[in-house]
C-alpha cells in the first residue's frame, strides 16, 4: 500500500558541465533519467515525480510512462527544483524525499529506511543515508562525502554534527561515506531553501551543511547499501555493469 503522506521528486536539469545532457544519456536503450525514475517506482512507496527544467525532458518522461513537472531553468539547486516542484502539487505531502536525477542505480531499501527514521522521530527536520566502510583510498576522494555523527560508534541512526569532502575523523579507523539522497518533513524543507547560503556550506560545497549552521536537526543513517551516481562519462561503466549483474 502506498504512503500518501509522502512523495519522491526527482530533480533534472540538462545544464550539466561536466557531461553535458547526460540526464538522456541512454543507459541500455533508456535514458538515465528514465532508469532513476523507473526504480524509484519499483519501490511502490509513494508517489514520483521528475522536476525538470524543460518541456523537452517532460515529454521524454511522459513517453515512458512517468509524471514531470516542470520548473525554473535558472534554480540554482536540485534542492530549490525539488521545492519548486511541490509548490505545483495540489496537495503538499508531509514528507518529501529528494532522489538526485543522475542517480540510476541505487539500493531499495535506502529511501524506506530514511523516511523511517524521520516517520518516527517528529523532531527531526530531514535524514540521509551513510554507509560504513573501513579505510581504502576512497576517502581521500573529495567527491566522495564523509560524515560524522551521534551513535555513530554504534552504527546507528543519530545527529549529524558535519559533513566533509575531508577525511574525517581523522585518524579514524572506519569511515562513513554519505549517499545524496535526502527525506524532509515538508514544513523543514520549506524553511530550508529560504534560507540564505551558509559559510560552511560554500567552503565545503556540501548545501546539507546550511540546514546544520541554521540549528535544524539532519539525522545521519547507516544503510546496508550503495547508490551509483552519473557525474562524468566514465561514471557509466560501472552503471552498465550493476544493470547487466
Amino acid at each position: 500500500m502506498k504512503n500518501n503522506s509522502a512523495v519522491i521528486i526527482i530533480p533534472a536539469r540538462l545544464n550539466s558541465s561536466r557531461f553535458p545532457k547526460k540526464i538522456l544519456c541512454p543507459i541500455d536503450g533508456k535514458p538515465l533519467i528514465v532508469r532513476v525514475l523507473e526504480q524509484a517506482k519499483d519501490l511502490d512507496l509513494c508517489e514520483c515525480y521528475i522536476a525538470c527544467c524543460c518541456e523537452e525532458v517532460k515529454k521524454i518522461v511522459e513517453n515512458y510512462g512517468g509524471k514531470a513537472i516542470v520548473t525554473n531553468p535558472d534554480l540554482a539547486s536540485g534542492t530549490d527544483r525539488v521545492f519548486a516542484a511541490l509548490e505545483k502539487l495540489d496537495n503538499k505531502p508531509k514528507f518529501v524525499v529528494n532522489l538526485q536525477g543522475d542517480t540510476p542505480v541505487f539500493s531499495a531499501n535506502i529511501i524506506p529506511e530514511i523516511l523511517k527514521v524521520l516517520e518516527n522521530n517528529e523532531s527531526i527536520d530531514m535524514t540521509t543515508p551513510v554507509v560504513f566502510k573501513k579505510p581504502t583510498e576512497e576517502e581521500k576522494n573529495e567527491n566522495v562525502v564523509k560524515v560524522v555523527f551521534n551513535n555513530m560508534e554504534k552504527k546507528e541512526p543519530g545527529k549529524a554534527i558535519y559533513f566533509s569532502r575531508a577525511a574525517i575523523p581523522h585518524n579514524a579507523s572506519a569511515f562513513f561515506f554519505h549517499i545524496g539522497i535526502y527525506a524532509y518533513r515538508y514544513e523543514a524543507l520549506k524553511k530550508f531553501v529560504s534560507l540564505p547560503s551558509s559559510y560552511l556550506e560554500e567552503t565545503e560545497r556540501l548545501e546539507q551543511l546550511r540546514a546544520i549552521q541554521d540549528g535544524m536537526e539532519v539525522w545521519a543513517v547507516p544503510v546496508d547499501g550503495f547508490a551509483l551516481e552519473v557525474n562524468v562519462e566514465n561514471d557509466l561503466k560501472p552503471v552498465l555493469k550493476a544493470i547487466s549483474d
